[in-house]
Protein backbone atom coordinates (compact mmCIF):
# COMPACT_ATOMS: atom_id res chain seq x y z
CA UNK A 1 0.00 0.00 0.00
CA UNK A 2 1.34 3.23 -0.80
CA UNK A 3 1.35 6.16 1.67
CA UNK A 4 -0.96 8.80 0.54
CA UNK A 5 -2.80 11.59 2.62
CA UNK A 6 -5.77 12.02 2.24
CA UNK A 7 -8.56 14.53 3.24
CA UNK A 8 -12.32 14.69 2.59
CA UNK A 9 -15.54 16.73 2.99
CA UNK A 10 -18.58 16.24 2.75
CA UNK A 11 -20.91 19.28 1.23
CA UNK A 12 -24.87 18.80 1.32
CA UNK A 13 -26.37 21.38 -0.98
CA UNK A 14 -29.93 21.64 -1.83
CA UNK A 15 -31.37 24.95 -4.00
CA UNK A 16 -35.31 25.00 -3.95
CA UNK A 17 -37.08 26.08 -6.88
CA UNK A 18 -38.38 29.38 -6.12
CA UNK A 19 -41.50 31.03 -7.97
CA UNK A 20 -41.83 34.88 -8.10
CA UNK A 21 -45.41 36.41 -9.11
CA UNK A 22 -45.49 39.46 -10.27
CA UNK A 23 -48.92 40.57 -10.83
CA UNK A 24 -49.49 44.10 -12.67
CA UNK A 25 -51.45 45.61 -15.63
CA UNK A 26 -53.32 42.07 -15.67
CA UNK A 27 -49.55 40.14 -16.75
CA UNK A 28 -47.87 37.39 -14.45
CA UNK A 29 -44.26 36.45 -15.07
CA UNK A 30 -42.75 33.31 -13.39
CA UNK A 31 -39.06 32.95 -12.95
CA UNK A 32 -38.61 29.09 -11.94
CA UNK A 33 -34.91 28.16 -10.83
CA UNK A 34 -33.28 24.88 -11.01
CA UNK A 35 -32.91 22.33 -8.41
CA UNK A 36 -29.31 20.91 -7.65
CA UNK A 37 -28.75 17.67 -5.98
CA UNK A 38 -26.40 16.76 -3.33
CA UNK A 39 -23.13 16.70 -3.71
CA UNK A 40 -20.84 14.77 -2.53
CA UNK A 41 -16.81 16.66 -2.55
CA UNK A 42 -13.89 15.10 -1.71
CA UNK A 43 -10.12 15.22 -2.64
CA UNK A 44 -7.28 12.44 -3.43
CA UNK A 45 -3.24 12.70 -3.30
CA UNK A 46 -1.49 11.17 -5.90
CA UNK A 47 2.56 11.48 -6.36
CA UNK A 48 2.12 15.05 -4.60
CA UNK A 49 -0.52 16.51 -6.35
CA UNK A 50 -3.60 16.83 -5.12
CA UNK A 51 -6.99 16.16 -7.19
CA UNK A 52 -10.46 18.01 -5.89
CA UNK A 53 -13.55 15.58 -6.76
CA UNK A 54 -16.81 15.74 -7.00
CA UNK A 55 -20.54 13.85 -7.73
CA UNK A 56 -23.56 15.97 -8.36
CA UNK A 57 -25.50 12.67 -8.72
CA UNK A 58 -24.69 9.17 -8.39
CA UNK A 59 -22.15 7.52 -10.60
CA UNK A 60 -23.64 5.01 -12.79
CA UNK A 61 -20.62 2.88 -13.86
CA UNK A 62 -18.40 2.56 -11.40
CA UNK A 63 -15.25 -0.03 -11.56
CA UNK A 64 -13.55 -1.34 -7.68
CA UNK A 65 -10.21 -2.65 -8.19
CA UNK A 66 -9.86 -4.13 -5.20
CA UNK A 67 -11.79 -7.10 -3.32
CA UNK A 68 -12.58 -4.78 -0.32
CA UNK A 69 -14.13 -2.11 -2.09
CA UNK A 70 -16.14 -4.58 -4.43
CA UNK A 71 -17.56 -5.80 -1.18
CA UNK A 72 -18.22 -2.37 0.29
CA UNK A 73 -20.20 -1.44 -2.59
CA UNK A 74 -22.29 -4.86 -3.20
CA UNK A 75 -22.89 -4.25 0.58
CA UNK A 76 -24.63 -0.74 -0.47
CA UNK A 77 -26.51 -2.55 -3.00
CA UNK A 78 -24.67 -0.77 -5.71
CA UNK A 79 -24.29 -3.80 -7.97
CA UNK A 80 -25.99 -2.03 -11.18
CA UNK A 81 -24.10 0.84 -10.42
CA UNK A 82 -21.03 -1.28 -11.31
CA UNK A 83 -19.52 -1.23 -14.82
CA UNK A 84 -16.39 -3.62 -13.68
CA UNK A 85 -14.44 -5.33 -10.94
CA UNK A 86 -11.21 -6.27 -10.69
CA UNK A 87 -8.00 -8.25 -8.40
CA UNK A 88 -10.41 -10.34 -6.63
CA UNK A 89 -8.02 -11.99 -3.87
CA UNK A 90 -9.45 -14.46 -2.34
CA UNK A 91 -13.43 -16.41 -2.42
CA UNK A 92 -16.05 -13.32 -2.43
CA UNK A 93 -17.80 -12.51 1.16
CA UNK A 94 -20.83 -15.60 1.05
CA UNK A 95 -23.58 -13.17 1.57
CA UNK A 96 -22.68 -10.86 -1.26
CA UNK A 97 -21.66 -13.86 -3.73
CA UNK A 98 -24.82 -13.47 -5.42
CA UNK A 99 -24.41 -9.85 -6.14
CA UNK A 100 -21.00 -10.40 -7.00
CA UNK A 101 -21.96 -12.09 -9.71
CA UNK A 102 -23.85 -10.01 -11.93
CA UNK A 103 -20.91 -7.52 -11.91
CA UNK A 104 -18.01 -7.78 -15.24
CA UNK A 105 -14.85 -9.28 -14.00
CA UNK A 106 -12.32 -7.34 -15.93
CA UNK A 107 -9.72 -8.71 -15.17
CA UNK A 108 -7.86 -11.39 -12.74
CA UNK A 109 -5.69 -8.42 -11.10
CA UNK A 110 -5.85 -4.84 -12.42
CA UNK A 111 -7.13 -4.56 -16.41
CA UNK A 112 -5.12 -2.59 -18.49
CA UNK A 113 -6.04 0.98 -19.65
CA UNK A 114 -7.89 0.15 -22.49
CA UNK A 115 -9.94 -2.82 -20.74
CA UNK A 116 -10.86 -0.01 -17.87
CA UNK A 117 -11.73 2.47 -19.98
CA UNK A 118 -13.54 0.40 -22.50
CA UNK A 119 -16.41 -0.12 -19.63
CA UNK A 120 -16.89 3.87 -19.84
CA UNK A 121 -16.24 4.47 -16.10
CA UNK A 122 -16.95 7.17 -13.85
CA UNK A 123 -16.08 6.47 -10.60
CA UNK A 124 -13.24 4.31 -9.88
CA UNK A 125 -12.09 2.92 -6.02
CA UNK A 126 -9.58 0.68 -4.78
CA UNK A 127 -6.81 -0.12 -2.58
CA UNK A 128 -4.13 2.83 -3.56
CA UNK A 129 -1.82 0.48 -5.72
CA UNK A 130 -4.49 -0.01 -7.70
CA UNK A 131 -4.16 4.14 -8.83
CA UNK A 132 -0.09 4.03 -9.54
CA UNK A 133 2.28 2.78 -12.01
CA UNK A 134 1.48 -0.77 -10.93
CA UNK A 135 -1.53 -0.80 -12.15
CA UNK A 136 -3.49 2.37 -13.90
CA UNK A 137 -2.07 5.84 -12.81
CA UNK A 138 -4.17 7.91 -11.46
CA UNK A 139 -3.52 11.14 -13.89
CA UNK A 140 -4.44 8.85 -17.06
CA UNK A 141 -8.14 8.34 -14.80
CA UNK A 142 -8.29 12.29 -14.14
CA UNK A 143 -7.35 13.22 -17.44
CA UNK A 144 -10.85 11.09 -18.61
CA UNK A 145 -13.08 12.85 -15.77
CA UNK A 146 -12.90 9.56 -13.40
CA UNK A 147 -14.15 10.35 -10.15
CA UNK A 148 -11.35 8.47 -7.16
CA UNK A 149 -12.08 7.88 -4.14
CA UNK A 150 -9.63 5.81 -1.89
CA UNK A 151 -11.74 4.57 2.00
CA UNK A 152 -9.48 6.59 4.08
CA UNK A 153 -9.08 3.03 6.89
CA UNK A 154 -6.56 2.46 3.42
CA UNK A 155 -4.42 5.26 4.30
CA UNK A 156 -3.92 6.15 7.89
CA UNK A 157 -1.81 4.30 10.44
CA UNK A 158 -4.28 5.81 12.66
CA UNK A 159 -6.98 3.96 10.89
CA UNK A 160 -9.97 2.11 13.32
CA UNK A 161 -13.34 0.84 12.99
CA UNK A 162 -15.01 4.26 13.04
CA UNK A 163 -12.40 5.01 10.16
CA UNK A 164 -14.18 2.38 8.20
CA UNK A 165 -17.57 2.90 9.16
CA UNK A 166 -16.75 6.87 8.22
CA UNK A 167 -16.00 5.61 5.03
CA UNK A 168 -19.07 3.03 4.29
CA UNK A 169 -21.03 6.12 5.35
CA UNK A 170 -18.92 8.37 2.62
CA UNK A 171 -19.72 5.55 0.04
CA UNK A 172 -23.18 6.07 1.02
CA UNK A 173 -23.35 9.42 0.09
CA UNK A 174 -21.39 9.05 -3.19
CA UNK A 175 -24.11 6.95 -4.49
CA UNK A 176 -27.19 8.10 -3.01
CA UNK A 177 -27.68 5.48 -0.42
CA UNK A 178 -26.81 7.19 2.91
CA UNK A 179 -29.46 5.37 4.79
CA UNK A 180 -28.72 1.99 3.84
CA UNK A 181 -24.89 2.79 4.69
CA UNK A 182 -26.04 4.14 8.19
CA UNK A 183 -28.49 0.59 9.10
CA UNK A 184 -25.72 -1.20 8.21
CA UNK A 185 -23.37 0.56 10.50
CA UNK A 186 -25.42 0.56 13.36
CA UNK A 187 -25.94 -3.31 13.08
CA UNK A 188 -22.33 -3.82 12.90
CA UNK A 189 -22.08 -1.43 16.35
CA UNK A 190 -24.92 -3.84 17.89
CA UNK A 191 -23.10 -6.96 17.27
CA UNK A 192 -19.95 -6.03 18.05
CA UNK A 193 -21.72 -4.37 21.53
CA UNK A 194 -22.76 -7.93 22.68
CA UNK A 195 -19.26 -9.27 21.85
CA UNK A 196 -17.78 -6.63 23.64
CA UNK A 197 -19.97 -6.76 26.75
CA UNK A 198 -19.51 -10.79 27.27
CA UNK A 199 -15.50 -10.17 27.39
CA UNK A 200 -15.55 -7.54 30.68
CA UNK A 201 -14.11 -9.68 32.79
CA UNK A 202 -11.46 -11.89 30.64
CA UNK A 203 -7.98 -10.81 30.63
CA UNK A 204 -6.23 -9.10 27.19
CA UNK A 205 -4.30 -11.22 25.31
CA UNK A 206 -1.12 -10.39 23.25
CA UNK A 207 -1.21 -11.85 19.77
CA UNK A 208 1.25 -11.63 16.96
CA UNK A 209 -0.05 -11.20 13.01
CA UNK A 210 2.30 -13.15 11.14
CA UNK A 211 1.83 -12.93 7.35
CA UNK A 212 4.53 -14.35 5.45
CA UNK A 213 8.63 -14.19 6.07
CA UNK A 214 11.65 -13.96 3.86
CA UNK A 215 14.22 -14.64 6.99
CA UNK A 216 12.55 -12.14 9.12
CA UNK A 217 8.56 -12.31 9.25
CA UNK A 218 6.48 -9.81 7.51
CA UNK A 219 3.57 -8.15 9.46
CA UNK A 220 1.35 -5.79 11.08
CA UNK A 221 2.47 -2.77 13.36
CA UNK A 222 0.16 0.30 13.83
CA UNK A 223 -3.56 1.04 11.93
CA UNK A 224 -6.36 -0.88 11.32
CA UNK A 225 -5.49 -4.34 12.50
CA UNK A 226 -3.87 -3.45 15.51
CA UNK A 227 -6.78 -1.20 16.06
CA UNK A 228 -9.21 -3.61 15.49
CA UNK A 229 -8.15 -6.51 17.67
CA UNK A 230 -7.93 -4.26 20.37
CA UNK A 231 -11.27 -3.65 20.33
CA UNK A 232 -11.68 -7.55 21.36
CA UNK A 233 -9.02 -7.72 24.23
CA UNK A 234 -6.12 -8.61 21.83
CA UNK A 235 -3.03 -6.51 21.76
CA UNK A 236 -0.85 -6.34 18.91
CA UNK A 237 3.02 -7.42 20.08
CA UNK A 238 4.00 -5.10 17.26
CA UNK A 239 2.35 -2.06 18.59
CA UNK A 240 4.22 0.93 20.15
CA UNK A 241 7.32 -0.08 18.82
CA UNK A 242 8.14 3.36 17.17
CA UNK A 243 7.08 1.62 13.87
CA UNK A 244 4.67 4.18 12.45
CA UNK A 245 3.81 1.58 8.94
CA UNK A 246 0.78 -0.75 8.78
CA UNK A 247 2.52 -3.33 7.46
CA UNK A 248 6.10 -3.84 7.44
CA UNK A 249 9.08 -6.64 7.79
CA UNK A 250 9.92 -7.51 11.74
CA UNK A 251 12.47 -9.46 13.19
CA UNK A 252 12.18 -12.29 14.96
CA UNK A 253 14.44 -11.45 17.84
CA UNK A 254 11.32 -8.62 18.68
CA UNK A 255 8.74 -11.15 18.61
CA UNK A 256 10.64 -13.48 20.95
CA UNK A 257 11.13 -10.45 23.53
CA UNK A 258 7.44 -9.83 23.29
CA UNK A 259 6.37 -13.55 23.88
CA UNK A 260 2.87 -13.50 22.25
CA UNK A 261 0.34 -15.88 23.81
CA UNK A 262 -1.63 -16.54 20.03
CA UNK A 263 -0.36 -15.88 16.66
CA UNK A 264 -2.84 -15.33 14.21
CA UNK A 265 -1.62 -16.10 10.45
CA UNK A 266 -3.23 -14.53 7.39
CA UNK A 267 -3.70 -17.82 4.96
CA UNK A 268 -3.63 -16.90 1.41
CA UNK A 269 -5.21 -20.72 0.46
CA UNK A 270 -7.75 -19.40 -2.35
CA UNK A 271 -10.29 -21.17 -0.99
CA UNK A 272 -11.74 -21.25 2.90
CA UNK A 273 -12.16 -24.96 2.38
CA UNK A 274 -8.42 -25.56 1.87
CA UNK A 275 -6.27 -24.73 4.92
CA UNK A 276 -2.90 -25.90 3.52
CA UNK A 277 -1.29 -22.39 3.56
CA UNK A 278 -2.24 -22.38 7.31
CA UNK A 279 -0.80 -25.84 8.07
CA UNK A 280 2.11 -24.93 6.31
CA UNK A 281 2.87 -21.45 7.94
CA UNK A 282 2.16 -23.21 11.40
CA UNK A 283 4.70 -25.89 10.61
CA UNK A 284 7.42 -23.46 9.76
CA UNK A 285 6.54 -21.82 12.91
CA UNK A 286 6.84 -24.76 14.54
CA UNK A 287 10.30 -25.94 12.82
CA UNK A 288 12.30 -22.30 13.79
CA UNK A 289 14.67 -23.28 16.82
CA UNK A 290 14.41 -19.16 17.45
CA UNK A 291 10.82 -19.35 18.39
CA UNK A 292 10.54 -22.74 20.58
CA UNK A 293 10.10 -20.55 23.92
CA UNK A 294 7.34 -18.33 22.53
CA UNK A 295 4.31 -19.05 24.90
CA UNK A 296 1.97 -19.30 21.52
CA UNK A 297 4.43 -21.68 20.13
CA UNK A 298 4.57 -23.90 22.73
CA UNK A 299 0.56 -23.98 23.48
CA UNK A 300 -0.11 -24.41 20.15
CA UNK A 301 -2.08 -21.28 19.60
CA UNK A 302 -2.57 -20.44 16.38
CA UNK A 303 -5.03 -18.90 14.74
CA UNK A 304 -5.78 -18.55 10.69
CA UNK A 305 -7.59 -15.37 9.10
CA UNK A 306 -8.31 -14.55 5.83
CA UNK A 307 -6.55 -11.26 5.35
CA UNK A 308 -9.68 -9.71 4.23
CA UNK A 309 -11.36 -10.28 7.70
CA UNK A 310 -8.54 -8.07 9.15
CA UNK A 311 -8.35 -4.95 6.64
CA UNK A 312 -10.86 -2.74 5.79
CA UNK A 313 -13.72 -4.12 4.11
CA UNK A 314 -17.22 -5.27 5.39
CA UNK A 315 -16.23 -8.12 7.09
CA UNK A 316 -14.57 -7.18 10.04
CA UNK A 317 -16.99 -7.31 12.83
CA UNK A 318 -18.11 -11.00 12.06
CA UNK A 319 -14.16 -11.67 12.51
CA UNK A 320 -14.01 -10.05 15.57
CA UNK A 321 -16.79 -11.89 16.46
CA UNK A 322 -14.84 -15.39 15.83
CA UNK A 323 -11.81 -14.17 16.86
CA UNK A 324 -12.87 -13.47 20.45
CA UNK A 325 -13.96 -17.06 20.55
CA UNK A 326 -11.12 -18.34 19.96
CA UNK A 327 -8.55 -16.14 21.69
CA UNK A 328 -10.52 -16.11 24.83
CA UNK A 329 -12.00 -19.56 24.84
CA UNK A 330 -15.61 -17.94 25.37
CA UNK A 331 -18.77 -18.62 23.44
CA UNK A 332 -19.80 -15.58 21.58
CA UNK A 333 -24.50 -15.33 21.68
Amino acid sequence: MLNKVKRFTLLGLLVAGTTLAFTGCGTTSQQNTQTAQAIASWSETFDGATTNFSVSAPPTHAVSMSQATTEMMLQLGLADKMAGTAFKEEEIYEPLQGEYDKVKVLAEKWPSYEVFMSVKPDFATGWPDSFSKRAIPADKMIANKVNIWLPESMLSTKADLETNFKDMIMLGKIFGVESKANEWVKAQRDTLTKVQNQLKDVPRKRVFIYDSEDGQPFTAFEGYTTNILRLIGADNVMSGLGVDKTWAKGSWETVIAQNPDYIIIADYGNSIRNDDDFQEKIAKLKANPQLQDITAIKENHFIRVKLSEITPGVRTVDALKRLAQEIHGITVQ
